[in-house]
Order: structure tokens, then sequence, then C-alpha cells
């Protein structure tokens, strides 16, 4: 039975995807690059900034890190507030608050994502809250934080949730099993191609499905 719940940020509770790619397109035009097209940006959506400056526009270190702090500079001032939730996404966190402990494991900056949690009013469902702070470039460590200011649970009580392969391979090298929100913002087959152990298509099938791993009279509606 599962009794802790990590769930990713970008594209699995927020679809902050707008605000992400207007804000790296940003950056690469004051890094004269031209414009970009939507899918191209889309690639950013959920993978660490570092990886995906150095992949995708296949920078060296120190030119991503400038990609970086221009991207931050944009986001602070604009790309911040545009995080709504998606429908459905409070009325299951309060379901599952009722039997399970929750966390969000993202590899957002954990300043901007404790942010957009308390501007959308669903900070508070959280026990733990565990970001890229500068230390955990990958998210199988920010994964592995966030069970350890849980307090170390067994691997077979917990789940990892996500809409990238990030997401499922950061859960699955702890051991965790993993659900993949298909209805975020991977490509076609990407969370089944990384192990996911469910897939979700919809957040009240994700609700119904982590209900059902938790059990007990609480997740019931």
């Amino acid at each position: 039975m599962i009794r802790y719940f990590l769930f990713d940020l970008d594209g699995t509770l927020n679809d902050t995807g707008p605000g992400i790619t207007g804000c790296v397109q940003y950056a690469l035009d004051r890094l004269g690059w031209s414009p970009q097209t939507e899918d191209f940006l889309r690639q950013f959506v959920g993978p660490p900034l570092l990886h995906s400056f150095m992949t995708f526009c296949h920078m060296d270190e120190p030119a991503a890190q400038q990609a970086i702090a221009l991207y931050r500079e944009r986001y602070w001032a604009w790309g911040v507030n545009q995080s709504p939730l998606y429908p459905g996404v409070e009325g299951m966190l309060r379901r599952l608050g009722r039997v399970a402990a929750l966390g969000v494991a993202t590899s957002k900056n954990e300043e901007g994502a404790r942010r957009i949690l308390a501007m959308r009013g669903i900070e508070a469902f959280f026990s733990v809250v565990v970001g890229d702070d500068g230390s955990r470039p990958s998210k199988a460590e920010v994964v592995g934080e966030a069970l350890r200011l849980l307090g170390s649970p067994p691997a077979e009580q917990a789940v990892m949730i996500g809409d990238r392969r990030f997401d499922i391979e950061g859960g699955r090298a702890w051991g965790l099993r993993t659900i993949g929100a298909e209805y975020g913002y991977a490509s076609p087959g990407e969370l089944k191609a990384a192990g996911a152990d469910w897939l979700a298509e919809s957040v009240p099938q994700l609700e119904d499905l982590c209900a059902g791993l938790a059990g007990g009279k609480g997740a019931e509606k």
C-alpha cells in the first residue's frame, strides 16, 4: 500500500509550459538566436535547465549557465506567473492527503517552486517541497532528498509521479514505482519507454489510480 506520493511540478501539477518556453526564447533571443519552434521549446518543460541548454542547444557549460541566468531574469519578472493548475489537481491533492504524505520533487529552482505552489494555494498539501537549489542537478538527487526529508520510507511505500522520462528515471533510481502523467509534456511513448509502471491520461485518471494504490476509507471521494 502506498503511503507517500512524490509529484513533479511542471507539466504534472501546473501547466507551466507557456512560462518556461517564453523564458527560454527570451534567453536565446538575448544570446542572438533566431526564434525557435514551439516543438523545440517544449523540450525544456521538465528537465533540468543545465541539461536542456547543453543538450538541445549544444552549449558548453559556461554558455549554458549564461543562458540559465538570462532565463531566470525573465522567469522572476514574468514566467513564474504563468503557472495555472491543471483542472482537478486541488481536489486530487485534498483526497490523497487524507491517506498519504504528499511531496513535490521538481527540477525547478526550489524557491520558484514554492512560490508557484503558494500562488496557487496548494503548498499546504505537501509535507516536503524539494527542488534544485544548485546542489541537486539531477532528478534522482532531488527525489533522494525528498525521500530523506520524509524519513527514508521503504521504497515499496512510495511512488514518483511525473510527465517526463527524467521523473520516471529519478524515481526508479531509488527503487520507487512510478506513474507517467501523459497529459503533460512528454513526447509520444516517452514515459512507457522510460519504464513507468502506470500511465495516466488525465488528472481524474491519475487521482483514481493514486487513490486505489493508497487504499483505505479516506481515499474514497
